[in-house]
């Protein structure tokens, strides 16, 4: 292994001994043992961020398994799930959305400014898309540095 690769391992495991000192001085556990059942993602204890950084929900929008609906209540669907993401975005929850420009199964994404899973959960519950199984959302936590924006 080469210098510099051996030196970019290093700072990666140095990374995550402060990430897991800070976690325990934080109060959390070190680890969990094996026989302990890990709370759900929507349950489990956000650790503290890291200084300067803002926690929000990137949802991926994906090709659903259901995209055989009539033209005119694709349209329908379509037109709702626009309405969905105006009133997140007028709620100032929906920071940022857009479509992919390729036919792949990534359709979209959602960056959205709400407290927990729960929310990023109802948002995708709300969308008329989603419901008729056109899209699926998945939903990941994401941390983007305080005040940041596209420009």
């Amino acid at each position: 292994m080469n210098r510099r690769r051996r030196y970019r391992a290093f700072l990666v495991v140095a990374a995550a001994f402060a990430l897991q000192a800070q976690l325990v001085s934080a109060g959390e556990p070190a680890a969990s043992p094996p026989s302990e059942s890990k709370p759900e993602p929507a349950e489990a204890a956000t650790p503290a961020l890291p200084p300067g950084m803002k926690q929000y929900w990137f949802v991926m929008l994906k090709r659903g398994p259901k995209r055989d609906h009539p033209a005119e209540e694709a349209k329908r669907l379509q037109a709702g799930h626009m309405a969905n993401m105006q009133a997140y975005a007028e709620k100032g929850q929906l920071q940022i959305a857009g479509p992919f420009m390729d036919d792949g199964d990534w359709r979209g994404i959602f960056i959205l400014d709400v407290p927990d899973r729960t929310g990023a959960e109802a948002m995708c519950a709300d969308d008329p898309a989603v419901n008729a199984g056109r899209l699926v959302c998945e939903i990941h936590p994401w941390l983007s540095q305080t005040g940041a924006t596209l420009k």
